[in-house]
């Protein structure tokens, strides 16, 4: 047995290098047979398509189990296992009736037991699983299967040699191509160190998505917050009463405190939701934290893709709906002081993600031919160009982007959106 953490660590690192390259050779690999008509369909979906890799990340895939140890092996199998069976079981839910569906995973996850005490979680490989967690399993709404959203007790390693046992939860999702998800996200982490080397104070807070298989993936929920529409379910009126609720009232330090943070998260993520042109916005799909950051998750349609058939509904180039303007700019005026420093984050947020294009751009290009739905239809590489507006000078650029926020700001159509998630799937809004 190793006892030196730094030949420990480089061990797992090691293994979890291998760990991750399986899993992506297995979700660019052959569909498996029920990919090709299943169950369930989602909104525009078609068959699989080889993208030319299905033989060769077999043929690769193949080789690297060969080029493991035996006890590489053993860990694996035992960790990849493990986690196979937990996604399973948005499978099993889907035809249980909703109202039975929390029950019935509980139970499913319950008859899930852990093989070793040393496997950790695929998001992060320095939390090690100390148990499942079966009353945790929240079956989850979505058009596709049924996501899972599942917490384990973890103990994360520290660097004084001390653990720390901790809750963590991951979604489980099937139905979903998880690999859109880890580009929308490597976008945000570029942006993030941009905003940062810049000296800006824009928050936003990528997370940790490992696809596992064909349409699967596991998904690190971000830690200390909860959706819009759960905050809904456990508060009455909207945003700022729940700010009200949370954190006291407006003028009061913590309350001023977080509407900080909502501002300086908010500008960030129009920032990236504009680049990305992400859609399906709805209060599902947005987090608040603990200290009133607004994070965004879920990005099944960016790009060129839209929820029904790629109607484009949400014609806002950002989230910018009632309930948020109550708590950026107070009054509703659009001269408060908190929407100046809104407007202003937002416009040098992207004249800084000007000087980073070229990356941003070059890092989408690489996935132009992978298959993934948003390259499915449009010029989507030719219109992100066109978005950063590189054509502007610095002047040009900032009142282009002034313009865009006074299009985004409360848009008809982003409210209507959120009454129609309501109605359809009594997603508060």
């Amino acid at each position: 047995m190793l006892t030196n953490h730094a030949q420990a660590t480089s061990l797992c690192r090691s293994s979890y290098f291998a760990h991750i390259l399986l899993h992506i050779l297995t979700s660019e690999a052959t569909p498996p047979e029920e990919a090709f008509n299943p169950t369930v369909k989602r909104s525009g979906w078609h068959a699989p398509e080889d993208t030319g890799l299905w033989k060769t990340a077999e043929a690769v895939r193949k080789e690297l189990w060969a080029s493991l140890g035996s006890e590489q092996v053993a860990f694996l199998q035992a960790e990849m296992s493990f986690f196979d069976a937990v996604t399973a079981v948005s499978g099993k839910l889907y035809p249980v009736a909703k109202e039975n569906r929390r029950a019935k995973a509980a139970e499913f996850l319950a008859e899930i037991a852990l093989p070793r005490n040393d496997l950790y979680l695929p998001t992060n490989p320095e939390s090690r699983i100390v148990a499942l967690r079966p009353e945790t399993g929240t079956p989850m709404q979505s058009a596709a299967k049924v996501p899972l959203l599942v917490a384990f007790t973890v103990e994360q390693r520290q660097k004084d040699s001390l653990r720390l046992e901790r809750p963590q939860a991951c979604i489980f999702k099937v139905g979903d191509d998880c690999r859109q998800d880890v580009l929308a996200l490597q976008v945000i982490g570029l942006l993030r160190d941009a905003f940062s080397q810049a000296g800006l104070g824009l928050y936003v807070a990528p997370y940790a998505v490992v696809p596992t298989a064909y349409e699967c993936g596991i998904v690190e929920v971000v830690p200390n917050c909860n959706s819009r529409a759960g905050l809904g379910e456990t508060a009455d009126g909207g945003l700022l009463e729940i700010f009200q609720h949370e954190f006291g009232s407006p003028g009061l330090p913590r309350f001023e405190a977080a509407r900080h943070n909502f501002v300086i998260s908010s500008a960030g993520y129009a920032v990236a939701s504009y680049l990305l042109q992400s859609k399906d916005r709805h209060n599902g799909n947005i987090m608040i934290t603990n200290e009133g950051h607004l994070v965004h998750i879920d990005f099944g349609f960016i790009l060129e893709i839209s929820p029904g058939g790629n109607l484009g509904f949400e014609s806002a180039a950002f989230k910018l709906s009632h309930e948020m303007t109550q708590i950026l700019d107070p009054g509703a005026r659009r001269s408060s002081a908190t929407f100046q420093e809104f407007q202003e984050l937002c416009i040098r947020g992207f004249l800084v993600a000007r000087g980073v294009a070229e990356g941003i751009i070059a890092a989408v290009a690489l996935m132009k031919d992978s298959g993934l739905p948003c390259f499915g239809r449009g010029r989507p590489v030719e219109n992100l160009r066109r978005r950063f507006r590189l054509d502007l000078n610095d002047a040009q650029a900032a009142a282009f982007m002034r313009a865009t926020i006074a299009d985004a700001y409360d848009k008809w159509t982003t409210g209507f959106y959120d009454y129609i998630q309501y109605l359809q799937n009594r997603i508060p809004k």
